[in-house]
């Protein structure tokens, strides 16, 4: 399972982690060219990659039109 961005409070999140249910142990994701801090984006899967498009920016009163892409297997 990957996770990226969301909210800690008031603070929208520009990081992520990999959880693994095997081993129930989390690694961080890469921060390296991200697509910026964003909550209630969309994200799907495409079997390699998580594709991370839209959402509320780095203010509440910003949406987003952007995405990125986090690829499982470099």
């Amino acid at each position: 399972m990957i996770v990226w961005g969301g909210r800690n409070g008031v603070i929208i999140l520009d990081d992520g982690g990999r959880y693994n249910p095997g081993t129930d142990s989390s690694t961080a994701t890469s921060t390296t060219n991200v697509s910026g801090a964003r909550s209630k984006h969309t994200a799907v899967w495409t079997g390699g990659q998580m594709i991370v498009w839209a959402g509320i920016g780095d203010s509440y009163r910003k949406d987003t039109n952007s995405g990125g892409r986090y690829c499982a297997t470099p």
